[in-house]
């Protein structure tokens, strides 16, 4: 019995041990991008990731830890790869639910889960400040999954998911476009 007891111990702390990615922070796949004003390479975020990868278990599709590197009213989103140590940033930044005015009247919001490969994100999406080709995307649900095709790893929009809301003033919430 005690027996027992003593590997049931030491089968559980290396389970417990495991639960973490445990795994060293190589690169970020791209630091910045015309879609973002941030820099995903930044001495603060580079720091988040070894932490991260040093504390967390994954929590996105299987192997992938998904961290908000923003603020609640500016979602700027990074896959780690638990496996290879490389960051992937969502080349998108979202900010809140607008009226249409343009004022902000709720904080954007995301869904996601360990067991999906699906990211969705709700908000208005900051497409970028490049001139003639670039706009802020007011209140939209995009859904994103990380894509591997010719040696690049990257988030993908699926555009299926894609929806586009409006702010109904005499209901003061968002309804979805009419199509």
């Amino acid at each position: 019995m005690k027996r027992f007891f003593a590997l049931s111990l030491i089968v559980c702390s290396a389970s417990l041990q495991l639960a973490y990615a445990g795994t060293t922070f190589k690169k970020v796949s791209e630091c910045q991008s015309d879609y973002f004003n941030g820099d995903y390479c930044s001495k603060a975020n580079l720091a988040k990731y070894k932490n991260a990868l040093k504390t967390m278990q994954p929590n996105f599709d299987k192997k992938y830890i998904l961290l908000n590197t923003g603020t609640s009213d500016s979602l700027e989103m990074v896959a780690l790869d638990t496996q290879t140590g490389i960051a992937y940033p969502l080349n998108y930044q979202f900010t809140g639910w607008e009226d249409n005015e343009g004022n902000v009247k709720k904080k954007p919001t995301y869904t996601f889960s360990l067991n999906d490969a699906k990211l969705c994100l709700m908000g208005s999406q900051f497409d970028g400040d490049h001139p003639g080709t670039h706009e802020t995307y007011s209140n939209i649900k995009n859904c994103f999954s990380i894509s591997h095709q010719y040696g690049h790893t990257n988030f993908e929009s699926n555009y299926d998911d894609q929806v586009q809301y409006h702010y109904d003033n005499k209901s003061k919430t968002w309804k979805p476009y009419s199509r």
